[in-house]
């Protein structure tokens, strides 16, 4: 080929490369991002997470997968999803969409994962007539806890189990602590010592959807 020739192939070359730039543009991504709400059903480290990603106009969100950052086999689920946290501590969660045209997103974010409804260590059990339970339970999440219900079982001195009992706290605000006092359902003289555990909570999610958590260097663990 000669120079001229070449010289021409070039000009021809950069010209279709151009208008495929043009065209083409540069890729536009879908937004990914997600929200997260504690789900106290079971009083658990059980938390809801929502996706409020957003695709290019013209498009739609197709497919999400959802990592915990906790070596858990990651999640295929449309928009929302369950996960339990085996145990307290700062997760990076993982959320890809990807959406009609094939192309994905990519969000993670540090969760910080605590008990919502916290029993304090220092609570008492008195025996005799009523045998009751009494303490605090704090509320550590960033927004109210419509109610706590917090469950006492009572045990002989054998560990057998001889009775239970519960009460309910409504309205905690964040950061807010309430006394409690639960009473043995039935009364024995045998009761020896007892445990007490949140049964389950309701944390109100409502601002923006679902709330996200404050973080408390301080709490008491």
């Amino acid at each position: 080929m000669t120079r001229p020739a070449r010289r021409a192939a070039w000009i021809v070359m950069l010209a279709i490369a151009g208008l495929v730039a043009g065209c083409l543009g540069p890729v536009e991504r879908p937004v990914a991002n997600f929200v997260w709400c504690p789900d106290g059903s079971s009083g658990r480290l059980d938390y809801w997470f929502l996706s409020t990603s957003q695709p290019p106009a013209g498009r739609s969100i197709e497919s999400l997968r959802w990592e915990f950052g906790d070596c858990s086999t990651p999640v295929d689920a449309f928009w929302d999803t369950w996960h339990r946290f085996s145990e307290e501590a700062v997760y990076r969660v993982t959320l890809t969409v990807t959406d009609s045209w094939g192309i994905s997103g990519t969000v993670t974010k540090d969760v910080p994962v605590a008990a919502a409804a916290f029993i304090h260590s220092t609570w008492q059990l008195t025996l005799g007539w009523p045998v009751r339970i009494t303490g605090v339970v704090e509320n550590r999440w960033g927004e109210r806890l419509e109610n706590v219900v917090i469950k006492a079982k009572f045990y002989d001195a054998d560990g057998i189990r001889l009775t239970d009992g519960t009460v309910e706290v409504t309205d905690l605000d964040p950061g807010e602590k309430a006394a409690f006092s639960v009473t043995a359902d039935e009364y024995s003289a045998r009761i020896f010592h007892a445990t007490v555990e949140v049964d389950s909570f309701f944390a109100d999610c409502s601002r923006g959807g679902i709330a996200v958590p404050v973080e408390d260097d301080a709490a008491d663990r």
